[in-house]
């Protein structure tokens, strides 16, 4: 299972300019909570958090929490932190901190953003640095997909982003495949838009395969559900809560695990 959020898009080369504060997230504190199914058994949540610390900066914040059942056999505790500037063509990434931890599996890894086309990559668990070139104007993967917010999206359209997925960089294509209706939080048959994002790189809970993504056919181009493909199935995540205001971040642990803690 994989939430949505590490993936997409925009591109550098044959694409429709678009400010970010014309549509998609606006600045504003916003966190979104999803709840993940594997094989449409409940098997965790999903947090994205997204704020501005300081005039032009940007905060995100991505958690992927198993539940209590799930830990038995494959124990989830992933966090992303990413820092980017806020400029009139978009997001620029600065720093991207990536902790991992599913069933036997451990990652440590931050991205440093040096200069244009440039990225320091270390390897804390490993212990090791390595700096590398990238396109002018690559975007971490969290960053990339706030970006995508702010696209049009329209049907039949085919956008492309310069990304760096941890230690690979590639041009990522992501497809418009047209609009549809789902019964959402947002309500029954809201209007959405889907996209199919071409990954090249495992994500969170080890996702493989073809991914969908549906956002709200808005200006806000909220995401509403995510369907992808994992060793052994399917993992759907959908949108189950949208906050505009602020909690405190634990300095230690997930605010998932202090959430999924609470509901039991």
């Amino acid at each position: 299972m994989k939430p949505a959020f590490l993936c997409l898009l925009l591109c550098c080369l044959c694409i429709t300019a678009a400010r970010a504060e014309s549509r998609g997230w606006d600045g504003s504190y916003e966190r979104l909570h999803f709840s993940i199914h594997w094989l449409f058994v409940p098997a965790g949540m999903a947090i994205l958090e997204a704020r501005s610390p300081a005039p032009g900066r940007a905060r995100f914040r991505l958690e992927a929490c198993s539940n209590a059942a799930v830990d038995l056999v494959y124990r989830v505790r992933d966090l992303i932190r990413v820092e980017s500037l806020r400029t009139d063509r978009g997001l620029q990434s600065l720093g991207y901190r990536f902790r991992q931890h599913e069933g036997r599996h451990r990652n440590a890894l931050t991205l440093d953003f040096l200069e244009p086309g440039r990225v320091r990559l270390t390897d804390h668990l490993a212990t090791t640095t390595q700096a590398f070139e990238v396109a002018p104007g690559t975007l971490d993967m969290v960053s990339a997909f706030f970006t995508t917010r702010a696209l049009p999206l329209h049907p039949g359209e085919t956008y492309h982003l310069p990304v760096v997925d941890k230690d690979r960089h590639y041009t990522l294509s992501i497809d418009v495949l047209g609009r549809e209706r789902l019964d959402t939080l947002l309500g029954d048959d809201t209007p959405t838009v889907k996209i199919h994002p071409r990954l090249q790189s495992e994500g969170v809970f080890k996702r493989s395969g073809e991914m969908y993504l549906w956002l709200t056919d808005d200006a806000r181009h909220l995401p509403v559900r995510m369907e992808s493909r994992v060793r052994y199935g399917k993992v759907i995540s959908e949108l189950t809560g949208i906050y505009n205001q602020a909690i405190t971040t634990p300095s230690r642990g997930l605010m998932c695990e202090r959430l999924q803690e609470g509901s039991q």
